[in-house]
C-alpha cells in the first residue's frame, strides 16, 4: 500500500542558523558545515531536480509495478520549471529600473556594467524562486572594481546573531573538489571558507566532519554576503505542489502503462484445447501415466498455440457434450478496463490545482487567453500579482544591501559613490504583453495631449528616439528650404530673384497709384 511521507525532515531542512560569534570556532563552524549538508541540502537537491525535470518520487520508486514483463514506464513533467521560469520572468524579465538620487554617477554606471546586473537579479530571483533563498557574494577585485557573484545555495548559508532582531555575523561556503592521490585513486573533499564583516577565511581541503585548518586569510571591511529570502518561511514556488506533481506524473505513467499493456493483452481461447490434438502425431507414443511425459505434451501443445497465434491463425476444435451437444469455440482477448472520462477529469484536475496552489496561471486554458477586458485579465492573475508583491518587496530589500556594501567599500578605497544608496527608487515592471496602442488612444480621447517624442518609443525596431527625432527635424528644415527656393540649387540665388520680383511688383502698383491721382 503508497503512504505519503515527507522526502526531509521538514523542521530541520529549513532551520535557520544562530549562534554567538564568539563561540564559532572551526570544531563549531564544522558542525554547522555537517547539518547543513546532512539536513538542509537534500532538501535543496531535490527542490532543484524537480525543476530540471527528475522528479525524484517517480524516478525512485521500484515497487511502481509488482508483475513481471509489464510496462513500467516513468513520465515526468516540468511543472517546476514551469512555476519557477513564469515568476521569474513575469517579476523581473524586464530589468529593474535603478533611479539614482542624482542626475547622472559615473562611478555607479561602471560598477553596473562590469557586473551585467540584470543577468544578475534575474539569475538570484530564480534561486530564490526555486529555492527559498539566494546568495550573493561582493568583493572589490584587482581592477578596482566591486564585482557581484551569485553564490549556490546548495553550499551556501549564513549564520544569524543571537538578538531579538537576528543580524548576519558569519557567512559560510564549502564547495565540494575532487582531489586524486599518487596513486590515481579519487576522493570527494570539501573547501570551507567563511566572511565576517571584518575578515575572510580559507581552510584547506576536508571531508565533512573533518579538521578545519586555515590555508589563508584577509582583512575584509564590510560583510560581503546577502541572502535573498522568497518569503517569510524560505519556501520555494513550487515547493507546496511537489506532491500534486508526483500525483500527475503517477497518473501519466499509468495511462503510459495501460496502453503498452493493451498491446499485450490475455488471449482465452475457449473449446475442447485437450481433444485439439487427438489423431496427430503428437500424441503417438505418449503414455498418460507419465507426468513428465506429459508435460513435455503440454509444453508442446502450448508451442503450436503460440505458433499459430504468430501466423495470425486459429484452428480450433468443437467437442460433444454428454447430452450430445456441440460445444461452442471462440478466442478473444481480455485485458482491464480504462475509464477514459474519469482519468482525464481526474489528470485535468490535477493540473488545475498544480496552478491555483502555485499562483502560476494555465497559458494553455482556453479561457484565460481569450478577448477579455484588462482588468478581467489582472483578476485572473490577481494570485500572480499578490506573490510578486511580497517576492519583489524582499528582493528589494537585498537590492538596498547590496549597494550600501558596495558604497561601503568605495569609501574605504577613497572612491566613493556621490549619492547615498538608501535614497535609491527600484521600479518593477510586469512581463506581460500591454496593448499600449489602446492605452494611449484612451488617454488621448479623455484630453490628453502626448508628446510625439514619446510616442516614438511605440515604432517597432526604435530603439534610440533621440534618433528618430533629429531625423524629423532634419527632414523638416529640409521641407521648409524647399518651399523657400524652389528647384533651385543655390538657396541664395532664388532668394534674390524672389527679392527682385517683390520689388518690382511693389514700384508697378506705387506708380499706378499716382497716375490715378493726376487724373
Amino acid at each position: 500500500m503508497k503512504t505519503i511521507k515527507f522526502k526531509w525532515n521538514i523542521k530541520q531542512a529549513n532551520l535557520i542558523y544562530q549562534e554567538d560569534l564568539e563561540k564559532l570556532t572551526p570544531d563549531r563552524i564544522m558542525k554547522f558545515i555537517s547539518h547543513h549538508y546532512n539536513q538542509q541540502r537534500p532538501r535543496l537537491q531535490i527542490l532543484n531536480d524537480y525543476y530540471l525535470g527528475f522528479n525524484t518520487e517517480i524516478l525512485t520508486d521500484k515497487d511502481r509495478r509488482k508483475e513481471h514483463g509489464k510496462a513500467d514506464y516513468r513520465a515526468t513533467h516540468s511543472y517546476g520549471k514551469y512555476i519557477a521560469d513564469f515568476q521569474t520572468s513575469y517579476s523581473v524579465g524586464n530589468p529593474v529600473n535603478v533611479k539614482l538620487p542624482v542626475e547622472e554617477d559615473k562611478r555607479f554606471e561602471d560598477i553596473v556594467k562590469a557586473n551585467k546586473v540584470d543577468a544578475q537579479n534575474y539569475d538570484l530571483f530564480l534561486d530564490m524562486t526555486r529555492y527559498g533563498r539566494a546568495y550573493e557574494y561582493i568583493y572589490r577585485n584587482t581592477d578596482d572594481i566591486e564585482h557581484i557573484v551569485v553564490l549556490d545555495p546548495l553550499d551556501t548559508f549564513i549564520i544569524y546573531s543571537l538578538d531579538v532582531d537576528p543580524q548576519p555575523i558569519m557567512a559560510v561556503r564549502y564547495h565540494q573538489i575532487e582531489i586524486v592521490d599518487d596513486n590515481e585513486v579519487s576522493k570527494i573533499n570539501f573547501v570551507p571558507e567563511i566572511w565576517t564583516a571584518s575578515e575572510h577565511i580559507v581552510y584547506k581541503p576536508t571531508p565533512i566532519d573533518g579538521v578545519m585548518s586555515v590555508d589563508k586569510e584577509e582583512t575584509i571591511y564590510a560583510f560581503p554576503v546577502i541572502e535573498y529570502w522568497n518569503n517569510s518561511f524560505r519556501l520555494g514556488d513550487y515547493e507546496n505542489v511537489i506532491p500534486l506533481i508526483d500525483l500527475y506524473d503517477a497518473a501519466e505513467s499509468d495511462t503510459a502503462n495501460y496502453m503498452t499493456d493493451l498491446n499485450e493483452a490475455m488471449l482465452v481461447i475457449k473449446g475442447d484445447i485437450d481433444t485439439l490434438m487427438d489423431g496427430s502425431t503428437l500424441m503417438q507414443g505418449v503414455d498418460p501415466t507419465n507426468s513428465d511425459a506429459m508435460a513435455k505434451l503440454a509444453k508442446d501443445k502450448l508451442d503450436i498455440l503460440k505458433e499459430m497465434k504468430s501466423a495470425n491463425l486459429l484452428l480450433l476444435k468443437s467437442g460433444m457434450t454428454a447430452t450430445g451437444t456441440q460445444t461452442s469455440v471462440d478466442a478473444e482477448y481480455i485485458h482491464k478496463e480504462y475509464d477514459v472520462n474519469g482519468a482525464e477529469a481526474y489528470k485535468k484536475r490535477l493540473s488545475s490545482d498544480i496552478h491555483k496552489f502555485s499562483h502560476t496561471p494555465d497559458l494553455t486554458d482556453e479561457n484565460f487567453a481569450s478577448n477579455v477586458s484588462g482588468v478581467a485579465m489582472k483578476y485572473k492573475l490577481l494570485g500572480t500579482v499578490e506573490l510578486a508583491a511580497t517576492k519583489r518587496r524582499l528582493f528589494e530589500k537585498g537590492l538596498y544591501t547590496r549597494y550600501q556594501i558596495i558604497a561601503e567599500l568605495e569609501k574605504k578605497a577613497s572612491s566613493s559613490l556621490s549619492f547615498d544608496p538608501n535614497d535609491i527608487i527600484f521600479t518593477f515592471k510586469d512581463n506581460l504583453p500591454t496593448d499600449d496602442v489602446g492605452t494611449i488612444q484612451q488617454v488621448q480621447s479623455a484630453g490628453a495631449t502626448i508628446p510625439q517624442q514619446y510616442l516614438y518609443q511605440f515604432l517597432p525596431g526604435v530603439t534610440e528616439v533621440n534618433k528618430i527625432v533629429e531625423m524629423m527635424q532634419k527632414q523638416k528644415d529640409e521641407n521648409a528650404e524647399y518651399q523657400l527656393g524652389g528647384d533651385s540649387d543655390e538657396p541664395g540665388e532664388a532668394e534674390q530673384d524672389n527679392s527682385e520680383v517683390r520689388g518690382q511688383t511693389v514700384s508697378k502698383g506705387r506708380k499706378q497709384q499716382s497716375d490715378t491721382q493726376d487724373s
